[in-house]
């Protein structure tokens, strides 16, 4: 059984691809990231990684 907090090769790419599509293009949304092969349920799971990547970069 999977608990929340494993993360799936399948996140893995997803967050890589939320953060790419960020840093490219600025904010995204829901419909983009669908459009970009990422499910609702992917973004809500991977959403607040990738905003502290965000937060982190734009702190340093």
């Amino acid at each position: 059984m999977k608990t929340k907090s494993e993360i799936t090769a399948a996140d893995r790419r997803d967050r890589s691809i939320m953060l790419r599509l960020y840093q490219d293009r600025g904010p995204q949304t829901e419909k983009t990231l669908l459009a970009a092969g990422i499910s609702l349920e992917s973004q809500a799971r991977n959403a607040p990684w990738v905003a502290e990547q965000v937060k982190l970069a734009e702190a340093a």
